[in-house]
């Protein structure tokens, strides 16, 4: 198997992990002191399979009744058994867009038809992807905010989108494990977990693992009002699929009422600050994100420049429809980021390596 991701610091002298889009500031510690209570306890017991206690919990904080609520190790197992219980024929995705989309489509065998989004655009979508959704693809997947671009698809879209997909009896899988990293009262305009009652066919996935700092325990949710759906996507799951640490910090994360706002607060302050350094001749174009991540096209050798200084950043060329020269790094706390720049400066500029491609612009 291929690595498509981020995160290898396993086989990479790194100090400083730009390459994965985590909550700078790493789990909150009464999910930590949960996690290492949780490890006392699995010495003695199976994790609940059904993961109640998390499913009430999420209930209580999303307003979704917990048995339209279907846990995960992390949302990568969940797109994975949502493709194995649907078995579509064709799969609707953009490109470029979260890679295990495909990979999930490949495993069972399924044609993936693939909406090329433009860089001259912006990575924009437009009415014209709604118009052509007309039954030929069983299932559609939408990250939103969009990994890597950070694009952000707005309420009216989604809803005319979601429509027209009901209307040709096709799934619309949202994928919001990004959504979080905006205030409590922006996610409302963007969200589809709202309108799961009204939309049997929408699917909206969640995680833990970005929020809330927590990728190494692998926690994520899918949330559908179709009960043909959540019980089957459970049927392709293993028994006990949810280990005990991740479970017992699940729940704490949710009860944690500061963390989130702390977490907004540093992310506008970092972003801002980040956003200069880039624009003062650190990258030839800055794409608009809307998630805790920025998007650019630089230097094509930049990633291995930085790795050779001990920081990871995320190449993008493996995503389809991209190539060199694109990347994504991770908003982080102000020491990282000011590490980040520091040696990305040290670094210089090869003013050979094709800049003046973009005009640099927001």
């Amino acid at each position: 198997m291929e690595y498509m991701h981020g995160g290898d610091v396993y086989r990479n002298p790194v100090e400083y992990d730009f390459s994965i889009n985590i909550n700078p500031l790493g789990m909150p510690e009464g999910s930590a002191r949960a996690a290492r209570e949780g490890v006392r306890l699995s010495a003695l017991r199976y994790p609940d399979w059904k993961s109640e206690a998390l499913c009430r919990e999420l209930e209580k904080k999303r307003g979704i009744p917990a048995e339209q609520i279907v846990p995960g190790n992390g949302a990568a197992e969940l797109i994975f058994a949502l493709c194995q219980f649907l078995r579509p024929m064709r799969v609707r995705l953009v490109a470029p867009t979260f890679q295990e989309y495909e990979a999930a489509c490949r495993a069972v065998e399924a044609k993936t038809v693939v909406w090329p989004l433009s860089a001259a655009e912006g990575f924009t979508l437009g009415e014209d992807f709604i118009e052509s959704i007309r039954g030929e693809e069983q299932l559609v997947f939408l990250c939103n905010p969009n990994n890597p671009t950070g694009n952000l698809w707005d309420k009216k879209f989604l809803l005319r989108l979601a429509k027209q997909c009901r209307r040709y009896q096709t799934y619309l899988c949202m994928d919001e494990c990004f959504l979080p990293f905006l205030r409590q009262e922006c996610q409302k305009e963007y969200t589809m977990l709202t309108e799961l009652e009204q939309y049997s066919n929408v699917i909206v996935l969640r995680a833990f693992t970005k929020i809330y700092g927590m990728p190494g325990l692998r926690l994520g949710y899918l949330c559908c009002s179709n009960r043909r759906v959540t019980d089957g996507v459970r049927r392709m799951l293993q028994p006990w699929n949810l280990s005990i640490p991740a479970q017992m910090a699940g729940i704490a994360a949710l009860k944690d009422e500061g963390y989130l706002e702390q977490t907004y607060c540093l992310l506008e302050e970092e972003k801002a600050y980040l956003q200069r350094e880039l624009l003062n001749g650190l990258a030839d174009r800055i794409f608009p994100s809307s998630a805790n991540f920025f998007f650019f096209y630089g230097e094509q050798a930049l990633q291995q420049k930085l790795l050779q200084k001990g920081i990871l950043i995320r190449s993008c060329e493996n995503f389809s429809g991209l190539s060199e020269g694109y990347y994504r790094i991770a908003v982080r706390s102000h020491e990282e980021n000011a590490e980040l720049i520091r040696r990305w400066r040290e670094c210089g500029r090869n003013l050979q390596h094709g800049g003046g491609k973009w005009q640099n612009q927001l």
